[in-house]
């Protein structure tokens, strides 16, 4: 059964490891502050704020999902050099960040 909305598609761990890369976006040194919008979709500020409702959140699906795609892409294949660090935020590292985008896309 396909699913409605987007993050219905994940299992509870797997929503925890998206929670847990928009804190990585938002608080880790991954993405420069002038290109920070431009690679996610949103300020640093409107992402920090879907993480307050969580998983309810203050904008619509559509703008959700662009964002955590963003988040998502970005960690996983932009050339921040710190794959180490994600580790830190992200149990499995840069690989479960790739695993979910795989699962995200497929949907």
């Amino acid at each position: 059964m396909p699913c409605r909305r987007f993050l219905e598609c994940l299992l509870p761990a797997e929503l925890q490891v998206v929670r847990d890369g928009i804190r990585a976006a938002v608080e880790g040194e991954f993405f420069p502050e002038w290109e920070f919008s431009i690679l996610i979709g949103a300020t640093r500020d409107e992402v920090r704020e879907m993480l307050t409702p969580w998983p309810r959140q203050p904008v619509d699906d559509e703008e959700f999902e662009s964002v955590i795609r963003g988040v998502l892409v970005n960690l996983a294949y932009y050339p921040h050099g710190r794959n180490d660090e994600i580790a830190r935020y992200i149990p499995g590292g840069i690989e479960e960040v790739r695993r979910i985008l795989s699962k995200l896309n497929s949907v």
